[in-house]
């Protein structure tokens, strides 16, 4: 089967082929779909779309599922292609989710052609669970469930030989990253210096300054050990929180790394987390994680973990400026999410004291 050129060219008989692949249909066919767009706002690599389904044996099959393709501005398709961050995410749902530790959708489809255009069909997940919203941020109870859920994701793959095989997973530091993520910070830079001053604290403008010249030594930094596989995303976007449990459930692994386990935490607690909270709970929140973590049996220093804590915080400055100086955020949700998180991140660091690793 060919993919379609894009989401709205899915078809009824293309999905029955799919669901019937899948096992998730014996003999019935989808007899109709509609569109409903999810990521709009939310999806910087990808366009995401709910695809509801009717079938010619009523209740054969889900009554829904979520089609994923590549995105459509320009800009971020070239920095998504230069990155190989579709490939990434195939191959995650490929090799790497049949054993993993977290709750993420069943994949039904999953498809990568040799131009680099790529097409996934997931599980719906808004059945059982409600999706986290950046802008209104994570509460400390949220913060609880994802910290807990990341530990076992961690511990599974914490130094293994598995992980050492996966090649195509990049470390933070991989050629791909040194020759693209540099230029993306700076090309912030100019508009940090001109649209933002009156709304972030101008220590953390000062340290953003202070950075530049030493940005790819930042990188270098966080691309050492030990390493685990790390989501690298988890921003509350991608997190899905049960309904009647404290279950998270992670979807987009584009930007997944073999990496420090601790860039989830920094990424998310710095990132997604409501500024107060952050500010007051971004050590225990550390702590939380760390203790079950070495519960385990996994030997990690608590002052290594602080530390590469911070070099992380600080490295994600490059997130915020991706959206305030590159990339196309869309639209009015799009803005709010820059807005939120650029702020949060911030202050986040200036509130880490993340700026110590610079010293």
């Amino acid at each position: 089967m060919a993919i379609p050129a894009s989401i709205t060219d899915i078809t009824p008989e293309w999905l029955t082929e799919v669901l019937r692949g899948s096992g998730a249909l014996d003999t019935a066919s989808v007899s109709a779909i509609d569109f409903t767009d999810i990521g709009e706002g939310t999806g910087i690599f990808g366009e995401i779309s709910r695809v509801g389904l009717s079938y010619d044996e009523p209740g054969a099959g889900p009554a829904s599922v979520v089609a994923k393709m590549p995105c459509l501005e320009p800009e971020n398709l070239a920095v998504a292609h230069a990155l190989g961050i579709y490939e990434r995410e195939i191959r995650f749902f490929e090799e790497v989710a049949p054993s993993t530790k977290l709750r993420i959708p069943a994949c039904h489809h999953a498809e990568l052609t040799n131009e680099g255009h790529f097409v996934l069909i997931l599980e719906d997940l808004s059945v059982g669970y409600e999706v986290g919203d950046q802008v209104v941020g994570a509460t400390l109870d949220q913060a609880h469930s994802v910290i807990d859920a990341l530990v076992g994701l961690h511990t599974h793959w914490w130094e293994t030989p598995q992980l050492h095989a996966l090649a195509w997973l990049p470390v933070p530091d991989s050629p791909a990253y040194m020759a693209a993520v540099p230029g993306i910070y700076r090309a912030g830079l100019p508009v940090l210096r001109e649209s933002w001053a009156d709304r972030l604290p101008r220590a953390s403008i000062d340290l953003a300054e202070r950075l530049d010249p030493r940005f790819e030594e930042l990188m270098t930094m966080t691309g050492g050990g030990p390493q685990t596989f790390a989501h690298s995303d988890t921003r509350l976007d991608n997190l899905f929180f049960e309904r009647a449990g404290n279950g998270v459930a992670f979807i987009d692994f584009q930007l997944s790394l073999r990496g420090r386990a601790v860039t989830d935490l920094a990424y998310f607690i710095g990132t997604s987390v409501q500024g107060d909270v952050a500010a007051n709970n971004w050590e225990p929140l550390l702590r939380r994680w760390h203790d079950q973590l070495t519960d385990t049996g996994i030997d990690y220093a608590w002052d290594d973990a602080v530390l590469h804590y911070k070099q992380c915080a600080l490295f994600y400055l490059c997130g915020a400026m991706s959206l305030i100086g590159t990339f196309d955020s869309g639209n009015e949700r799009g803005a709010a999410l820059t807005e939120a998180y650029t702020t949060r991140i911030f202050n986040h660091v200036v509130d880490a004291e993340a700026g110590s690793v610079l010293d």
